[in-house]
């Protein structure tokens, strides 16, 4: 059986197990299987090919019987072309973007197509359109990570949360959830939401819609501690506290209610649960249990 046939009663349904088996053997079954998959999760065109198909299968569908059934064939090759047409627009949208997922406890660090660094913590989305680099320097992300942007036009962070924008600077973006925080190292950051945008200098930080202006001598750290498997925190709810601990031990954390609110200044590091663990109750003086991957906090 011809190539385009077997397409074509695949579109349809009709294989029989020897035509399946068949259609399976064909080299670039694979990526049939997984273009069509995509192209059912495409925004369609402006020009609407699959509207167009099934206009002209309705109208060929109030047409005589006779004329319906002499046009089939004619349906089978439109299907094999929209098909090859979704294969064509999947295949060149889908190489447009780059993207990037770590997983529990996994770090990344990756260079930019202008050399910026991008150093990626765990449980991050982070995607960019190298095509447009040059005219629009932008990512999107989902998480948190570390920022070393190479000097030229705005480079700009979108979050879900707010954009943040830069000429040439050093800073840190943190995106979970509702909790939206930038602290920055070196140059100047703009912070812009949904109700203030605001101007970030060294050592300035930017927490949801609160700007906090540090009190205390710069570091002399131009980066975040994380990246150096320890997570730092300045007046921070323990309950987000224990998120970013979940992120890094792969482990489900209970809290009491009333003390997940409370607000942790310190640090615990991603190399040693145990002495991490510590780190985060001592301060309140909590005990806590660990079960398999389950750990509860309460106090004594």
């Amino acid at each position: 059986m011809e190539r385009e046939q077997l397409i074509s009663k695949w579109l349809d349904n009709e294989l029989s197990e020897a035509e399946l088996q068949a259609f399976k053997s064909l080299e670039d079954y694979d990526d049939l299987v997984r273009i069509a998959e995509t192209t059912k999760q495409l925004e369609p065109p402006v020009y609407h090919t699959p509207g167009e198909y099934k206009r002209l299968r309705k109208t060929l569908d109030t047409d005589k019987k006779s004329v319906t059934i002499y046009l089939k064939p004619l349906l089978k090759i439109a299907a094999v072309l929209i098909l090859f047409a979704g294969i064509y627009y999947a295949t060149t949208s889908t190489q447009k973007t780059v993207n990037l997922q770590t997983d529990i406890a996994q770090k990344e660090v990756i260079t930019l197509p202008d050399n910026s660094v991008v150093t990626v913590n765990a449980m991050t989305t982070l995607y960019y359109d190298p095509t447009t680099w040059d005219d629009n320097r932008a990512v999107t992300l989902d998480g948190e990570a570390y920022f070393l942007v190479a000097k030229g036009a705005t480079f700009s962070v979108e979050t879900p949360n707010g954009l943040v924008s830069v000429l040439g600077t050093q800073f840190n973006v943190r995106t979970r959830d509702q909790y939206f925080e930038v602290y920055c190292y070196e140059g100047s950051v703009q912070v812009e939401t949904a109700t203030k945008t605001v101007i970030l200098k060294p050592g300035d930080r930017f927490r949801e819609s609160v700007k906090i202006s540090s009190n205390t001598p710069q570091s002399t750290t131009l980066q975040p501690s994380w990246v150096r498997d320890e997570t730092s925190f300045e007046k921070t709810p323990l309950k987000e506290v224990l998120k970013e601990f979940e992120r890094h031990y792969d482990v489900s954390v209970k809290v009491d209610k009333e003390i997940e609110n409370v607000l942790f200044t310190g640090s615990f590091t991603h190399t040693n649960m145990k002495i991490a663990l510590k780190s985060i109750s001592l301060p309140f003086n909590l005990s806590h249990k660990k079960q398999g991957n389950k750990v509860t906090l309460s106090r004594d």
